[in-house]
Formats: structure tokens, sequence, C-alpha cells
């Protein structure tokens, strides 16, 4: 359990980051803490890599392509964009869903190939 604080650490300062976006006014802070879930979780999957636990792919490109839709769909917010930015918010959110998806499940093969 210790060695997947960061990544429970990282999703819940991300929800409490854009709870407190979406309810409040403090907009700085919530994004701080959305950044500081982002970087928590992201450290859990580069120690997961460097430990042989996880062997990154093609799903790692999902994710920061999910990343960069959800970050500037974010950004845009603040603006007047031509367009609605929750159709950059909701397909990067989906993407980052699918890398999660595909994450565990190479992390969980790679538990079941070492066992055995």
């Amino acid at each position: 359990m210790k060695s997947k604080l960061p990544l429970f650490a990282g999703i819940i300062l991300l929800t409490v980051g854009i709870i407190i976006r979406k309810t409040t006014g403090m907009a700085t802070e919530g994004l701080a803490l959305i950044i500081a879930g982002v970087l928590g979780k992201t450290y859990y999957i580069v120690s997961k890599a460097r430990s042989g636990e996880y062997r990154p792919g093609y799903e790692l490109l999902l994710l920061f392509i999910g990343l960069f839709m959800f970050l500037y769909g974010l950004h845009l917010r603040a603006h007047e964009p031509p367009f609605n930015p929750a159709f950059l918010i909701v397909p990067g959110i989906s993407l980052k869903v699918v890398f999660i998806i595909l994450f565990i499940r190479k992390v969980r093969k790679s538990r079941i190939t070492e066992g055995t």
C-alpha cells in the first residue's frame, strides 16, 4: 500500500483541485492542486517503469495527449474560446481513463508472468 501512496494522493489532489475550481473562486489554488495531482500520478508511473513492473508502450501516448487536451481545455476556460472547452476536457479525461485501464492490465499481467 505504501508504494501506491503517490498514486492515491495524486488522484485525491486532482479531484479536490477540480472541485475547488468548480465550486469556489480559487482558480489558482485549484489549478495548483490539479498539477500536484498529475505530478503524483506521473511519479508513480515512472517509479513502476523504473522498477520493471511496467514497460511503457503506446498507451503512454494516450496519457500525454489526454493530459494536454485536459489542461489546455482548462486553460481555455479563462479566455473566450471560439468553442466550448468541454470539447477538449471530456475527451482528454476519456483518454486518461483508457490509459489507466491499459496501465492496470499491463502491471497485473507482468505480476502474473513473474509469479509463474
